[in-house]
């Protein structure tokens, strides 16, 4: 039987993007008939902005999951900041306005807990790691990140061990859009660049989810052999027992992160310049300055934001929908950003509005399922067309065979192939 240990700090009952993807790969995995070893944090001693108990029924039954401790420093953070909260990704949880306080408390974080501020847990992980190698022979190992300071655990035991070290991003390091809103110095990003270069040219196998950060990691140490793109993807169990049940007024909704960097006023825009009445529906979290240009949206739209939900609900949100808004930020690294949330549309099934790089891999994998259409940033007359296209024809729902390839259960073989493939 093949052995694979994962690391990874996102575990049920964390919530959110960033647990989505190797619980729900574990899982085909365990059914492909591999022995998965998990090692995460200790949830009572976590610092995760959101949590999900319902995610625990997807944990496999033949899956060990072992959870140790942390020495982390975001309680110091809240101190500094006021603030109760755990920071969000992209920091779609802020204010308009920064505070002076949270811009010295983000030069802390950016400069003084490098390469973050959860690396205290990997003394501990670390030790874990090294005692189910020692008593369960598992010479396979996946490091996934963010964040990104897991990573420097699989180097470690790479280097004292010699196991197989696959390193997986879920995200770019050094190169994500919000990396500069840490403030980082000369010195830091010199450090942290180094660093990042050490895992790239050191891991035996390295996991990207798009051909455009593949070829970024090329770029910055990795080799070509040693490279997989495997997409994020969508759970078809999430959607089987869903029944559509679409509201009367034409619904449009947005699930995920909303920041500075979202292009939110081209699509108020577009809808101000409908004729016909819609729903728009924002759910996850989003920043204030977002939050007011989505406010200036005309009467004949029925606005309603929603907080985080249990993945369970957010499901059945994006099944009973007519069209799903995907907002791609409008950064320089746009192109490449292909995020899980998309395959979670492609999963509900329905046509899919993308404002983003029309180029871009994220519109080539919705233009490939025949899911939708993406526009460029300002295209305003090509969104209300759209739109309008939409809602006069029903909004038809995506072909189930269009969309197949992005299955997790798909996604798993690949897995096996890149980090098993060789033996």
């Amino acid at each position: 039987m093949r052995k694979l240990g994962i690391i990874t700090y996102y575990w049920p009952p964390a919530g959110g993007p960033g647990v989505q993807r190797w619980l729900k790969l574990s899982k085909c995995l365990a059914r492909h008939g591999v022995e998965l070893y998990i090692v995460t944090v200790d949830a009572d001693k976590a610092t995760y902005p959101l949590i999900d108990k319902g995610l625990l029924d997807d944990v496999h039954e033949n899956i060990h999951v072992t959870r140790t401790t942390t020495s982390e420093k975001f309680s110091a953070y809240k101190k500094v900041t006021g603030t109760k909260q755990v920071p969000f990704s992209g920091f779609s949880g802020e204010e308009m306005n920064v505070p002076f306080v949270q811009k010295i408390a983000r030069f802390i974080r950016g400069n003084f807990f490098v390469p973050d501020a959860r690396k205290g847990w990997n003394v501990h992980a670390y030790t874990a790691a090294a005692k189910l190698i020692q008593e369960h022979d598992i010479q396979h190992w996946v490091t996934t990140s963010p964040p990104h300071s897991s990573q420097m655990i699989g180097r470690r035991l790479q280097k004292n061990l010699g196991i197989h070290w696959t390193a997986d991003f879920r995200d770019p390091w050094t190169d994500i859009y919000y990396y500069r809103k840490f403030y980082p110095l000369a010195i830091t990003r010199w450090f942290e660049r180094k660093l990042e270069h050490s895992v790239f040219s050191a891991c035996d196998t390295l996991i990207s989810v798009s051909p455009s950060w593949s070829k970024l990691y090329l770029s910055k140490g990795a080799t070509s052999d040693k490279v997989h793109t495997i997409t994020n993807g969508f759970d078809i169990e999430d959607f089987s027992s869903i029944l559509p049940e679409r509201p009367e007024l034409f619904t449009i909704t947005y699930a995920g992160t909303l920041a500075a960097q979202y292009p939110v006023s081209d699509f108020v825009k577009a809808l101000n310049a409908l004729g016909f009445p819609v729903k728009l529906r924002i759910i996850g979290s989003w920043d204030a300055s977002s939050r007011m240009k989505l406010e200036s949206v005309s009467t004949q739209v029925d606005l309603e934001f929603i907080s985080y939900v249990p993945k369970k609900d957010l499901n059945a949100y994006l099944v009973n929908s007519h069209l799903m808004l995907f907002l791609l930020p409008e950064v320089d690294s746009a192109s490449g950003h292909v995020p899980g949330k998309l395959f979670d549309y492609l999963g509900g099934g329905n046509p899919i509005l993308g404002l983003g790089p029309v180029e871009g891999d994220a519109a080539k994998i919705i233009g490939k399922a025949q899911a939708g259409h993406v526009f460029s940033y300002g295209d305003t007359d090509g969104i209300v067309n759209f739109i309008s296209k939409m809602h006069d024809t029903g909004a038809p729902k995506t072909a189930s065979n269009k969309t197949a390839l992005y299955e997790r259960n798909q996604q798993a073989k690949q897995v096996l192939n890149a980090i098993f493939g060789s033996d």
